[in-house]
């Protein structure tokens, strides 16, 4: 059975609780510990990591933020991190940290902390904005002096300075909203050519977070923050939503060419089709012969599955992206230990699940992040326990890099100049 077939449009009457877990890929049940015991392969530990990483740990109740090396016993090392909103995330540039919180009126905050010489965080941010209402949950650096903040509920993104965070422009793409649909619903984004390559949900029940039948993103100069044209595409359904702070739904390989990827609904709209869609390097408009439907690739050696992509992952090099895999068989059921770590390889169409890993939830997208040397980090919790492992796609090595005792390792964020596209 083809998951993205079935006539089901169950995610209406699921409005509430849906948009608090699908716009921030929070809201879980804390769960903690080393997850070793459930792996039929016990991975490798390393104790030998002094680097320092901005780390957020979940838990019911707020989200924990900091920054501390992986060696580090994480119960001591969150004791003097501060609390914000579960709903949020947090990235890093140019010496400082920078969170995002979501209360439950769908208020933004945005905060802008200054590490000290250590790298530590302080306890109170050098400058802080807010927006009202809309969930904005992403942000994309175009450079260390400017960012733009993508409103999840809004018909517009906001560029701002990244030291004061005062809004230096407002992009209205009101004009540009489809037939059927309630309101635009920005998500992922990257940047090439100095152009910003943004993704419109086209959202047609904002309530239920359901995005438009079609893929549309938006063109925008980087320099003039004027829309220079809208692109469409009827490969996929809607790309982009879904999403939080490490646009994991879009990336620019090392070929040039951008990559979008379609959830369809999570499967529960007739006739939306999921998969990547891409933009080929030079160009400006989608590559109307090339998609890749997961749902149809071969995993670990099966020639087909019922499986999808939710909203999770990295890219991380050579055509390779670490992403999550499993479907919603119940769809009420978002705490199901039942989804998979895996390597998607775009340019072979296939997906291999990653031994030694058991089953997790879904909603832990934000927990996979590109470190410096390409290794993958992955914040990985089960039934009993958690941890953060590191991943080396080229060697297949899967190391233990901290145990989780306090919380769900949610992001793990390496402290370097690390969030350009290609250019």
């Amino acid at each position: 059975m083809n998951l993205f077939k079935k006539n089901n449009t169950r995610s209406l009457s699921l409005s509430k609780g849906l948009v608090a877990v699908t716009m921030s890929s929070a809201l879980m049940l804390a769960a903690c510990g080393d997850d070793s015991s459930s792996s039929s392969t016990a991975p490798e530990s390393n104790s030998d990591n002094a680097k320092k990483y901005g780390l957020a740990f979940m838990t019911d109740k707020s989200m924990l933020v900091g920054t501390g090396s992986l060696s580090e016993k994480q119960g001591d090392l969150v004791k003097d991190f501060i609390e914000a909103s579960n709903s949020g995330g947090i990235t890093y540039s140019d010496g400082s940290l920078y969170l995002v919180s979501v209360d439950e009126a769908m208020t933004s905050t945005l905060s802008r902390y200054e590490l000290d010489e250590e790298g530590n965080l302080p306890e109170k941010p050098a400058a802080t904005t807010k927006f009202e209402g809309t969930g904005a949950m992403m942000v994309k650096f175009a450079d260390k002096n400017k960012l733009y903040v993508n409103q999840t509920f809004a018909n517009s993104i906001v560029a701002v300075d990244a030291k004061t965070l005062k809004t230096t422009a407002t992009i209205d793409l009101s004009e540009y909203l489809e037939d059927g649909a309630q309101m635009i619903g920005p998500g992922s984004s990257v940047i090439r050519d100095g152009k910003l390559f943004l993704s419109m949900g086209q959202l047609v029940d904002a309530q239920s977070m359901i995005g438009g039948p079609q893929a549309s993103v938006a063109v925008i100069d980087v320099k003039t923050d004027k829309v220079e044209k809208v692109i469409n595409s009827s490969l996929v359904s809607a790309v982009g939503v879904y999403d939080d702070m490490n646009n994991t739904m879009s990336f620019v390989d090392e070929d040039g060419d951008v990559y979008f990827y379609a959830p369809a609904a999570m499967g529960w709209m007739e006739g939306y089709e999921e998969g990547w869609i891409r933009i080929k390097k030079g160009e400006t408009e989608f590559d109307k012969d090339w998609v890749f439907h997961l749902h149809d690739a071969a995993y670990d050696g099966e020639k087909s599955n019922e499986n999808y992509l939710m909203t999770g992952g990295t890219y991380l090099g050579k055509g390779k992206f670490l992403g999550f895999f499993g479907h919603f068989a119940d769809p009420s059921n978002f705490y199901a230990y039942e989804w998979n770590f895996v390597v998607i390889d775009l340019k072979k169409k296939t997906v291999e699940k990653i031994p030694g890993l058991a089953p997790t939830i879904p909603w832990f997208a934000p927990s996979i992040h590109l470190d410096t040397d390409g290794t993958a980090f992955i914040g990985h919790a089960d039934e009993k326990s958690g941890a953060i492992y590191r991943y080396d796609v080229e060697s297949g090595k899967l190391t233990k890099e901290m145990d989780v005792t306090t919380g769900t390792a949610y992001y793990i964020v390496p402290v370097v100049e690390y969030y350009l596209d290609i250019k």
